[in-house]
């Protein structure tokens, strides 16, 4: 629980340096209400995990208070004991001379059995007498635990109250944000039109590598049959005629998923995969072939698995553009500046291509996406958990 506390606040460090970048704009932006409602997200984590501890300590201080209950119940036992037994030997005392009581014995082993009975007794005072001293320390130490744990209750309260009014805080921004958004809906509405056509280029120019990365396979297959003399097989038009090397380097890049290192060391999912409404416009849909990770400006962008560039290209719109190719896989890191590759380069896993760039508004956004010849898949599928 303490480690995914601190993993949390970690999250949330990163995402306010964020929040920081975003708001040295001083108009609103769809990425200042992104990096908000994630920071939400996190701080309501936050005040979740503190809730499943304040339990776990309220259960802990029950056990606590059973505990010290039943050891004050075993102590007053134990003292009702010895008060009895001191009581007894007393009345003994007083009634029977010990060396009487010996050697009135009818015979030698009586004596001696008399003998170890009085020796036993006076034994099994003084263990209850240690026995009461050891319950009474165990007693009070259970009580110091329950004091410790009271003063742990009272500093996890005062934690979540303070998180609990940070997040309503949180809230009114976004509320705040949103407002200023909804007044400038024409542009909103202009940004969208922009970016349905920066999606389109980038698609079409993904779409173009595959389908060129196919015939060159084709023509491959085709040499090397009629070098070897022998029949083509049918020809399959929408996915890559891979050679071993390639069939063993996407069999190698299947099994990441799942467990996929992201391509930028910080950051969270600002906009997912597929078709989903728009934050701010009513009634909009946007449609995203991958995922957009927004993060803090000059992030290096590392490729996910070693691979060939297959292409680097500027798009308007969405800044530089680097597509690598995994045998019948690509992966595709937009929205970055500084490349640092060229294309037909081989790459090895995490050798940087880039880094995440800003837009106009602040925002600092790298677009990431898989694809598997034309079908586009979901990189969250690919990704390891955060």
């Amino acid at each position: 629980m303490e480690a995914a506390k601190k993993e949390n606040l970690k999250k949330i460090q990163e995402i306010n340096k964020i929040i920081e970048t975003t708001e040295q704009k001083k108009e609103a932006s769809v990425g200042k209400l992104n990096a908000i409602g994630e920071r939400i997200n996190k701080q309501t984590k936050q005040i979740d995990i503190l809730a499943e501890k304040q339990q776990l300590l309220d259960n802990e201080a029950q056990e606590l208070q059973k505990a010290t209950g039943e050891l004050s119940g075993n102590l007053e036992k134990l003292k009702e004991e010895y008060a009895k037994m001191v009581f007894t030997a007393a009345k003994t005392s007083n009634k029977v001379n010990k060396l009487s009581f010996l050697f009135s014995s009818s015979n030698f082993n009586q004596l001696i059995r008399r003998y170890k009975y009085l020796q036993q007794y006076s034994e099994a005072r003084e263990n209850q007498a240690v026995l009461i001293q050891k319950v009474r320390s165990e007693l009070l130490a259970e009580q110091v635990k329950i004091l410790q744990k009271k003063q742990e209750q009272d500093a996890l309260l005062r934690e979540k109250i303070t998180e609990t009014q940070n997040l309503q805080v949180l809230k009114g921004k976004q509320t705040e944000v949103v407002s200023q958004l909804s007044q400038k809906e024409r542009k909103l509405r202009e940004q969208l039109e922009a970016n349905k056509k920066v999606v389109e280029r980038l698609e079409n120019m993904i779409a173009n590598i595959v389908e060129r990365e196919i015939k060159r396979s084709q023509e491959r297959e085709i040499r090397i049959n009629k070098r070897n003399n022998t029949a083509s097989s049918p020809s399959k038009r929408n996915s890559i005629r891979l050679s071993a090397e390639e069939t063993k380097l996407a069999s190698s890049f299947s099994a990441l998923q799942g467990r996929m290192p992201w391509p930028v060391n910080s950051g969270f999912i600002s906009s997912r995969f597929g078709v989903h409404n728009h934050p701010v416009l009513r009634g909009v849909r946007t449609n995203n072939n991958g995922i957009d990770i927004q993060t803090s400006a000059g992030n290096d962008v590392k490729v996910v698995y070693e691979g060939i560039v297959q292409s680097v290209v500027s798009i308007p719109g969405t800044y530089m553009v680097v597509a690598v190719q995994h045998g019948d896989y690509f992966t595709i890191y937009s929205k970055i500046s500084n490349v640092t590759v060229s294309n037909g380069q081989h790459l090895k896993a995490g050798q940087k291509v880039g880094e995440v760039a800003s837009d106009t508004d602040g925002t600092s956004e790298l677009n990431f996406q898989v694809w598997k010849n034309f079908d586009k898949q979901n990189p969250e599928n690919w990704l390891r958990q955060q």
